[in-house]
């Protein structure tokens, strides 16, 4: 798949996703990830071949943006070809998360659903495993109390509510399976 090809499905899986997710966040935040992910989405989709992720950065913004930003630019780098495994791809858009965001895993973040994606794709498995995996950390996130971001200031530090950025990483990842990406 062409990582033109890939922003345009993810485009499209966030669109029809923007609701959902908007909900999970307004549970433990602002309201408005999966409006924030498509706004940077719709971006890509317009940017040129190889500036997809820098298009969603500058348009989704925030926090959030730049974090995403940092897994799509490593897909991104995976699509046109680099000499990388993807899960040495994943782990480096994991170590600079876990530096900017400050957040371990455990946090109730994305990264609880991120890092077991790399360690699946590490240990030999393929994207249907990290996939898996990743789902399993987005599950998780629903006992955990979080450590970081807003959902720790509200109830309980969200306990009881599943991550929507972790649900993101799971709908990014399930796009490259989709797409038939090993």
């Amino acid at each position: 798949m062409t990582a033109r090809g890939y922003f345009e499905r993810l485009q499209a899986v966030f669109a029809s996703e923007k609701t959902r997710l908007d909900e999970l966040d307004a549970a433990i935040g602002d309201g408005d990830h999966g409006t924030t992910m498509l706004r940077g989405l719709n971006a890509a989709v317009k940017a040129d071949d190889g500036r997809q992720a820098k298009a969603f950065m500058r348009a989704s913004g925030g926090a959030s943006g730049t974090l995403f930003g940092l897994v799509l630019h490593e897909i991104e780098l995976h699509l046109i070809g680099s000499d990388m495994t993807p899960g040495a791809h994943l782990d480096r858009a994991i170590e600079r998360i876990k530096a900017l965001g400050k957040v371990e895993t455990g946090d109730k973040t994305m990264v609880d659903a991120l890092e077991p994606a790399a360690r699946a794709l590490e240990a030999g498995g393929g994207i249907n495993e990290a996939v898996a995996a990743a789902a399993q950390g987005r599950d998780a996130t629903r006992a955990m109390a979080a450590r970081s971001g807003r959902a720790r200031y509200v109830e309980n530090a969200g306990a009881g509510h599943i991550d929507p950025g972790a649900t993101s990483v799971c709908l990014i990842l399930q796009a490259l399976a989709d797409a038939g990406e090993q």
